[in-house]
């Protein structure tokens, strides 16, 4: 059987309360990168990691029925309506994956380097 993720969480908190919303109704679930994630939060927006909810394969319907009901609204570029958005970088890229780099190489965090959304559509950011 091959194991999958199933999502990503900001915090071990919110990814225990999906693992036991998952376990109450019959899916078999454990988690990873739940100590580094928790020690080194900083790190999380770097990496784009988190803690990740790993499930088997033949669980994955099952799992997305359970928590469909728990997404969150779905993300409209304010300039244009669109609904076919993306996380990047934003327009200073070049800047940002050079604090990246520095900060690997300095071993300090960088925690001001935010992720902006991008309309596909209409070229928007915000």
């Amino acid at each position: 059987m091959k194991v999958i993720r199933l999502m990503t969480c900001e915090t071990s908190f919110e990814a225990n309360l999906i693992k036991g919303r998952l376990e109450n109704e019959g899916v078999d679930s454990f988690l990873t990168n739940e100590n580094f994630s928790t020690l080194m939060p900083h790190y999380n927006r770097i990496f784009s990691s988190g803690v990740q909810v790993m499930i088997l394969e033949k669980d994955l319907e099952k799992a997305s029925l359970i928590l469909s009901s728990d997404k969150k609204e779905e993300v409209i570029c304010p300039a244009c309506g669109s609904a076919n958005i993306e996380i990047s970088l934003g327009k200073n890229k070049i800047k940002k994956l050079f604090f990246i780099l520095l900060s690997l190489f300095a071993a300090v965090p960088f925690n001001n380097i935010n992720n902006v959304y991008h309309c596909r559509e209409c070229k928007a950011e915000f």
